[in-house]
């Protein structure tokens, strides 16, 4: 009896809501098997890449085709996700994700892995929204924001283990079997979806009222400007230290071993208390949070531009993993509740959207002001963060004083009856 007990408690600090449905304890182990899958040829991509002869340029085109896809399929595969439905672009994803890992045993000319890049592009294209809106159709909105964070809870769990496992396979079996692996655990993933979640009840009424053709002023609402400007925020911010973060801290003295850690630091707080945060946001003001984390966040991102000692920035990647925990289920929460149910895909690729452009800019950015002025991009990775965190907040605070002026005109009508 004690250990179902502390099971439950546990499902519940890390899973939330999520926990007590079990289409979503499905989806959200599908994305862990598949971000799993994913992240074990993480650390050997561009081993392989190298293995196989490909240049520095060539490279740096696998890693440019794979953001470049989302800036051209994200819009129109939100569209997919609402006219076709949720789950049969989500399977398109998780089943063509698989088999291009399958493809990397057998095409790995430099071209065609820059190729097969751009693929993996447009499939976790049609993945993302397809999930997104699968969550936004099936949770209320009272716990909207803590299943987001029980997806970032799924999602960061793979992508932390995921590398450790590559590693091992790489170090002492090889490239090619770290690839099977991808293509057998992201096929689990596919297993547990298929026939056993089904498409939201919500999505198929709005589909059948056709009501398909909505106007864009509708995806251009105040709410949803703040959430599209969170999500572009967090792009930027995330491109430029994902970009530099390991050239820097090396550039600093730290280890390789030193380097993982500081990943996983970050990752930990994100795997044990996202749902948490999301239920934050759910019971508290979204606005006041999302601002008062996007500005502790801002302020470390501008420290790292100025400090050298390697403890302050391991301790200091701990702060931040505990800030930015609070700043994507919460956008997530308030992108949903503010998209129109009939249009929650096409929200979802055009938030996409905007994202994978703050990301590819800042990315391609990054690397050459580094080289000019060692402070500039965690400067401007600030200025993205701070800017980002405050329209969120105002778009927040627009969508709750709509959703109050909406309850009380219900009000009169819910007396009479």
């Amino acid at each position: 009896m004690g250990r179902p007990l502390v099971f439950r408690r546990f499902g519940r600090l890390v899973g939330g809501y999520a926990f007590s449905r079990l289409d979503l304890r499905l989806l959200f182990l599908s994305v862990f098997l598949s971000f799993l899958g994913t992240s074990v040829v993480f650390p050997l991509r561009l081993l392989y890449a190298q293995a196989h002869h490909a240049s520095p340029a060539q490279i740096g085109l696998m890693a440019s085709s794979f953001m470049i896809a989302p800036l051209l399929v994200q819009l129109p595969m939100g569209w997919l996700v609402d006219r076709w439905g949720r789950v049969p672009l989500l399977l398109v994803g998780l089943i063509s994700h698989s088999f291009l890992a399958l493809l990397y045993i057998v095409l790995n000319t430099p071209d065609q892995l820059i190729a097969l890049r751009f693929l993996e592009g447009i499939s976790v294209s049609a993945f993302r929204p397809a999930v997104a809106a699968y969550i936004a159709d099936v949770t209320p909105e009272e716990h909207r924001s803590e299943a987001y964070g029980g997806f970032a809870v799924a999602l960061n769990a793979g992508m932390l283990v995921g590398p450790l496992i590559g590693g091992v396979i790489g170090q002492y079996v090889g490239f090619q079997a770290a690839y099977a692996v991808n293509f057998v655990v992201e096929g689990l993933a596919v297993f547990l979806v298929l026939g056993r979640v089904h498409e939201p009840v919500v999505h198929q009424a709005s589909h059948d009222r056709e009501s398909q053709s909505i106007p864009w002023s509708s995806l251009l609402t105040l709410p949803l400007l703040g959430a599209y400007g969170a999500f572009f925020a967090a792009s930027v911010s995330m491109g430029i230290l994902g970009s530099l973060w390991s050239i820097w801290v090396h550039d600093l003295g730290g280890s390789y071993t030193f380097i993982g850690a500081t990943f996983t630091v970050f990752a930990l707080p994100q795997i044990f208390f996202g749902a948490s945060a999301g239920r934050a946001g759910d019971r508290l003001r979204r606005g006041p949070i999302l601002l008062v984390s996007g500005v502790i966040a801002a302020v470390i991102y501008a420290s790292y531009g100025f400090i050298t000692n390697l403890v302050a920035i391991m301790l200091l990647g701990i702060v931040e993993g505990i800030a930015i925990v609070f700043q994507t289920p919460l956008a997530q929460g308030l992108l949903a509740d503010a998209s129109p149910p009939e249009a929650r895909g096409r929200v979802q690729g055009l938030s996409g959207t905007v994202a994978a452009v703050g990301g590819a800019a800042a990315a391609f950015a990054s690397l050459p002001l580094y080289h000019v002025h060692r402070a500039a991009p965690f400067v401007i990775a600030a200025s993205a963060m701070a800017i980002g965190s405050l329209v969120a907040s105002v778009g927040a605070a627009a969508y709750s004083r709509r959703r109050a002026a909406r309850e009380i005109a219900l009000a009169p009508g819910l007396e009479a009856s």
